[in-house]
């Protein structure tokens, strides 16, 4: 398999020519010379430089988070789009990688602008006129430099760096030479307030956004996994120390009002030589807003051939053999122009923060997912990442989102969340394997354990189902249709196929078996898990499965069967009602579905809100769950607008006015109608509804329902029926504090006060044997009252905390008896011997 095959990059560029290059020119462009000397002069120094902390704070977090997702996959096109969608998914990536995509068409606008604005201010004049025909000419001509490739604009760029090491040289030396104590204190104090902190962050941020327009380039470059860590951290590094050394030298040299009111001028008057100023700027912004002409079609293009939104694959198309994406850049360029006609520098970079914040968040996002999901194949070669530096950059982002403008931060909140919805809800197929598996494995590891130390209580009793369904095609439908509706959507439903034979065929076939009926689920019952296996023996099957099936707590609680031909020979009637039976005996319920066709005919042809559900009242146990199977069915839309009727035999076993009150507690809506105890009135009211649920018992390997009635002929008089056997407590009307775990507190507690009284009692009657034994020694009369009297305060005591003894002990059992039982004798150390020489 080839690297491109593998979705690796192959391109040519290096660290410096394809990373760092870019990036510094990026950052070291517009905001450098035309915006740094108006936030200085606008906050003040020292809010300065908390803006330049704030703002680097941002892209050194990224970067990490850039340089642990870079350094942990083979890096295609598309950079930060590549990265997050691989990372957290094509919901997550596609949102941001359109996002990304605006950011960065924008940004050639901002950089055009600039270079519009200083060119013609050099001239003497400031006509917006003016400024916006000639960023829209200088977007024409980098449209075209783009239209050539990608070789040519890396060769300008070493031209631009020369000129911008000029410029930057010339002002250090001639600022320096003016540096002023004085001014430089006025400065830190305060500044001429032309804008508020978070407005002068928001004109300064774009400039630290620079650094992402290497990882844009990711699919150009020879190694980009060690391209992007090594050139984004050097061009971060680098130009954090020009600004800081930029940033005091303006403070220290002129008033806050002239740095307002002459930003774009102010550093070429400082300068030694005026001209390398005008120079670099212009050099400097038309690298910038090159970079960016270079980038954004490239994320585009990834979109496109990642066939993110309808239609997007037209931009995949790329020219000759660099795949230069001609009709992206096309796109691109009329973004830019639209964004030039708003001609306004300030108006623009807010938007852009926006933009770069938004995606900045959903990178560390996408390295904090990585670390929490800990996935096996997560192995980054950067080793300085730390979730929790994701984490704080994902968090630095948004409150810098909110800080500079919340209704725009909403407003981005709302076309991510919306593409995502729309990207989640379509029907495409998957295209690559993200960490979205690995996350939620870990998640439910995480609460499985947690599940395990949780107190079990009858009160919340959910299904986890095993259902055996048949090979007819219709039956199997209507089964699992069935067994979704116990479900209720609150527990877990395994569809379970058996396939006689075990040899490689068989299993081969059990595969391809397995693979059609998770099919059909996706479409009956959606979150249900498919299961098929190929065994030589079902009965043992079936005990294998329900022993171990399941992991923790989530175990097999309820198994359905379909109804077989019973009137078939002894054989098969004894071994069905053995297999209900062996589901019992290991702790299960057992469900068993009536899906007649004719049944099922009158199911599909009743009117959803004339539906009903009618359950037959047996006993206690057998009542309470039957109860809340029939109530799960209502959460399911066939029957949300069904009623449920209750039928009480009224006899002495049973109270129709007590079932009534405990379905009342129980928040049940269910009416209770008392019948008479006789198969006519059974029949009669199960065959009123649309669908029936009733006790089932087995005896002597038979399967009946009520009165003894075989369970193939009762089906027959039945509607669309669920007949119960069951073996675990329900209750449905318990209240938390009703629970075992609460009994058991309670008890605990008074074990322990129990206990601090025994003991004191234990300490009073040591006493007061001693004070009767010191007493008897003073006096030589037994008969003498004082001793008496002492013996016989020391006999009660003694009494009394025997007595508190006994309770206590009586306690301690009583605790003891919610504990696990010790088996009646030790293991046998033989069995295991044994076991190995049967098998």
């Amino acid at each position: 398999m080839t690297t491109t095959d593998r979705g690796g990059a192959t391109g040519t560029l290096g660290t410096f020519g394809g990373v760092f290059t870019p990036s510094i020119l990026t950052i070291l462009g517009l905001v450098l010379f035309l915006r740094v000397a108006y936030v200085v002069g606008s906050v003040g120094l020292g809010r300065a430089l908390v803006i330049l902390v704030l703002a680097t704070s941002v892209s050194v977090l990224t970067s990490i988070s850039l340089a642990v997702v870079a350094t942990n996959m083979r890096v295609g096109g598309g950079g930060e789009y590549y990265l997050i969608s691989r990372t957290l998914g094509v919901e997550f990536g596609g949102a941001v990688g359109l996002v990304l995509y605006l950011a960065i068409s924008v940004s050639i606008a901002f950089y055009a602008i600039g270079f519009a604005e200083a060119a013609v201010v050099a001239t003497g004049t400031s006509s917006t006129v003016w400024i916006r025909l000639v960023a829209a000419a200088v977007v024409l001509a980098l449209a075209l430099i783009g239209f050539v490739g990608a070789d040519l604009a890396t060769r300008l760029q070493y031209v631009v760096m020369v000129l911008l090491v000029l410029a930057l040289g010339s002002f250090f030396l001639g600022a320096a030479g003016d540096f002023d104590g004085g001014q430089f204190r006025d400065n830190l104090a305060g500044g001429a307030d032309g804008v508020g902190f978070w407005e002068a962050f928001a004109i300064f941020f774009p400039a630290v956004t620079g650094f992402s327009q290497g990882v844009a380039m990711s699919g150009d470059l020879k190694d980009p996994g060690r391209s992007i860590t090594r050139g984004t951290f050097a061009a971060v590094g680098l130009s954090t120390v020009v600004y800081l050394s930029v940033i005091i030298l303006l403070a220290g040299t002129t008033s806050a009002r002239t740095l307002v009111d002459d930003t774009t001028t102010i550093m070429g008057d400082l300068s030694l030589a005026g001209w390398t100023m005008l120079a670099g700027v212009l050099a400097a912004t038309l690298s910038s807003a090159l970079a960016s002409t270079l980038g954004a079609p490239r994320v585009l293009q990834r979109l496109g051939e990642d066939r993110i939104l309808p239609r997007l694959e037209t931009f995949a198309l790329g020219a000759g053999p660099a795949n230069n994406p001609r009709r992206a850049l096309a796109l691109s360029v009329v973004i830019a122009l639209a964004t030039v006609a708003a001609g306004d520098l300030n108006l623009i970079a807010p938007i852009i923060s926006m933009f770069f914040l938004a995606s900045y968040g959903m990178i560390n996002y996408a390295t904090y997912f990585e670390f929490r999901a800990g996935s096996t194949s997560f192995r980054p070669r950067f080793r300085w990442g730390d979730h929790r530096a994701s984490l704080a950059g994902t968090v630095l982002c948004g409150g810098a989102i909110i800080a500079i403008n919340p209704l725009a931060g909403a407003l981005a909140a709302v076309v991510l969340l919306a593409l995502y919805t729309y990207l989640r809800n379509r029907d495409a197929p998957d295209r690559w394997v993200d960490s979205s598996g690995a996350h939620h494995f870990t998640r439910a590891r995480s609460h499985l354990r947690a599940l395990a130390d949780a107190p079990s209580t009858p009160r919340d009793w959910r299904p986890c189902i095993l259902a055996f369904v048949p090979r007819d095609p219709d039956n199997r439908q209507r089964m699992l249709t069935v067994a979704s509706w116990l479900e209720g959507d609150s527990g877990y439903l395994t569809a379970i196929r058996l396939l006689d034979g075990a040899g490689p065929k068989h299993r081969r076939q059990s595969r391809e078996v397995q693979t059609d009926l998770a099919g059909e689920l996706s479409v009956i019952a959606p979150g249900a898990f498919a299961r098929v296996l190929a065994v030589d023996d079902a009965q043992a099957a079936v005990q294998t499965l329900l022993q171990a099936h399941g992991i923790g707590r989530v175990r097999p609680n309820l198994t359905v069967f379909g109804v077989r031909d019973l009137r078939g020979s002894e054989i098969d009637r004894v071994a069905y009602g053995s297999m209900l039976q062996t589901c019992v005996r290991f702790g299960t319920n057992v469900a068993v579905v009536n899906v007649r066709s004719d049944a099922w005919k009158r199911f599909a042809s009743t009117d959803p809100k004339k539906r009903s559900i009618a359950l037959w009242w047996s006993n206690e146990q057998t009542g309470q769950l039957t109860t809340l199977l029939g109530w799960l069915c209502t959460r399911h839309p066939d029957w949300s607008h069904s009623t449920i009727v209750v039928y009480v035999p009224h006899d002495d076993d049973t109270d129709p006015g007590r079932v009534d009150a405990l379905l009342a507690a129980a928040r049940i809506t269910a009416k209770v109608v008392p019948v008479d105890p006789t198969p006519a009135a059974f029949t009669a009211a199960m065959s009123s509804a649309t669908m029936a649920l009733a006790p089932l018992r087995i005896r002597r390997g038979a399967a009946l329902g009520p009165f003894g009635t075989p369970l193939g002929m009762l089906v027959e008089s039945l509607p669309l029926a669920v007949m119960t056997l069951v073996s675990e407590e329900v209750d449905l009307d318990a209240e938390p504090d009703e629970s075992d775990q609460a009994e058991l507190a309670r008890l605990t507690d008074q074990v322990a006060t129990t206990s601090r009284w025994v003991a004191d009692l234990d300490r009073e009657a040591a006493r007061l044997l001693v004070a009767a034994e010191e007493q008897r020694l003073e006096s030589d009369d037994p008969d003498d009252p004082a001793v008496q009297a002492a013996d016989a305060a020391a006999a009660a005591a003694y009494r009394t905390y025997v007595d508190a003894r006994v309770r206590l002990e009586a306690l301690q059992a009583d605790v003891d008896s919610f504990g696990p039982t010790s088996p009646d004798s030790d293991p046998d150390p033989d069995v295991w011997l044994r076991s190995t020489s049967a098998g």
